[in-house]
């Protein structure tokens, strides 16, 4: 079902989606109170910042680290595939090799593998340069951004401010000095220059530890946050701003790295405690046929058991997990199914990114395999049959209800999260900044530039 997939896509703390999602409602909240405070030049410039940052954000890794494996591995003639990690691990690697060679249809799967062992230096070498190249540049391309929109601002700022001189000019010099108008001032004191003056005050009406940061999709795009907070403090206009852009980017960084796992984490522990419903595992699993029919038939306490004794002996675990007559295992089922075991995919970039290649469920030899999350696994599905009723009727309900609870948290999470990103942090940077300037919500660049325009244009006229 589509919600189950959707409940897993959102409840993994290793996609990017759902630090998508939270950034987009933290984009919007934000770009939605500055327009409120500051008008719209404070609103585009947020706007640019934000999804422009955005944009490279979620778009800058995928895309370099993908033009340097058309263009870099393709000339070293490596796999980019291979996770290097598979090849530190020599008892791993020799049963991979040897569970690759006996895929006949997929030559080249064997070929690849054993091509980036013999060339080991530089398959890691590659690696770290991809890292480190993708990286840099996603950086490099927000530091572009900010010169840019700074730049942006300014102009829009500048030419407010001129428009707002000229209108001044023309006023005093001619319409002030006008009989009928003094005339008609006499008569009518709403149109006074002091009137007319506050009124234009405001324009918002106008225009390893390291190593695991490199596998980890998520901790990688941390990197890249850390480097773009940096950024954003460093390149700060104003002492408000900067004290703002430390509000929103703490709470930023700590609602989306931290926060949501540990969130996710006690809303699981307090449905195990008071609902007796453990729901550690994906909705796809809990809700799929072979978990229900693994524990009515008591085989997944088998299957358990059988993970469990080769916990101890590495090379044996991988004998068995690789071993295709042990597909069938519930543990090893639900560690493909959550994405533990990878498998190989067979489409186009474009049909993987939509959802629509066709997984053969065989197990991906390029890809490395943690033993500490397949024991993982092995622990939640103990932990669920614990809690599962024996009579056939009882399970069924028991089940949909971890699924039920388990997309409940999955929203709940989001919910949270999305209530702190998009209304409260926005409100108390603007809250922050009221305190600032004496119960004054504009935006305090464009207050800035405008004291220096100002005070460039009393030297030229003086």
């Amino acid at each position: 079902m589509l919600i189950n997939k959707i409940t897993s896509t959102f409840g993994d703390h290793s996609n990017l989606i759902p630090l998508f999602t939270k950034d987009v409602v933290n984009s919007t909240g934000m770009t939605a109170f500055s327009y409120d405070a500051g008008g719209k030049i404070e609103a585009k410039d947020r706007f640019i910042d934000e999804f422009g940052t955005q944009a490279i954000w979620m778009g800058g890794l995928p895309f370099f680290k993908w033009a340097f494996d058309k263009t870099v591995y393709k000339l070293a003639k490596i796999n980019p595939d291979i996770d290097v990690r598979l090849l530190k691990d020599k008892e791993q690697l020799a049963v991979a090799q040897n569970y690759a060679q006996k895929l006949t249809s997929k030559p080249h799967v064997s070929e690849s593998l054993e091509h980036a062992v013999q060339n080991l230096a530089k398959t890691k070498g590659l690696f770290l340069g991809k890292f480190a190249t993708a990286t840099a540049l996603t950086l490099a391309s927000f530091f572009t951004l900010v010169k840019v929109k700074q730049h942006y601002t300014r102009k829009e700022i500048e030419k407010q401010f001129w428009a707002k001189k000229s209108e001044q000019t023309f006023y005093s010099d001619h319409v002030a000095k006008s009989p009928a108008f003094k005339a008609f001032s006499t008569e009518n004191n709403q149109m006074k220059p002091e009137t007319v003056k506050s009124k234009n005050v405001s324009f918002k009406g106008l225009g390893s530890a390291l190593g695991e940061f490199m596998f980890d999709p998520v901790k990688n795009l941390f990197i890249v946050d850390a480097g773009i907070t940096g950024e954003r403090l460093f390149n700060s206009r104003t002492k408000t701003e900067f004290a703002e852009t430390a509000i929103k980017e703490g709470s930023l960084l700590f609602f989306l790295y931290v926060a949501g796992r540990y969130v996710q984490q006690g809303i699981e522990k307090a449905s195990e405690h008071f609902f007796k419903k453990p729901i550690d595992l994906h909705a796809e699993v809990l809700s799929s046929n072979y978990m229900k029919e693994a524990i009515k038939s008591g085989k997944v306490n088998e299957d358990i058991k059988a993970i469990k004794d080769l916990m101890n002996n590495k090379k044996a675990l991988y004998e068995f997990i690789y071993d295709t007559n042990n597909a069938n295992n519930t543990v090893i089922k639900a560690a493909k199914q959550s994405g533990v075991i990878k498998t190989i995919v067979e489409g186009t970039w474009l049909e993987k990114l939509m959802g629509k290649a066709k997984n053969t469920h065989i197990i991906d030899p390029h890809q490395y395999i943690k033993a500490c999350d397949v024991n993982a696994i092995a622990d939640n599905i103990t932990k669920l049959v614990k809690q599962a009723p024996k009579d056939e009727a009882a399970l069924e309900k028991f089940l949909k209800g971890c699924r039920n609870m388990k997309i409940g948290s999955v929203a709940a999470n989001m919910g949270i999260t999305c209530l702190f990103l998009g209304l409260i942090v926005p409100y108390s940077m603007m809250k922050y900044r009221e305190k600032q300037q004496n119960g004054n919500k504009e935006f305090h660049v464009q207050s800035e530039i405008e004291k220096q325009l100002e005070k460039n244009f009393k030297g030229r006229i003086a």
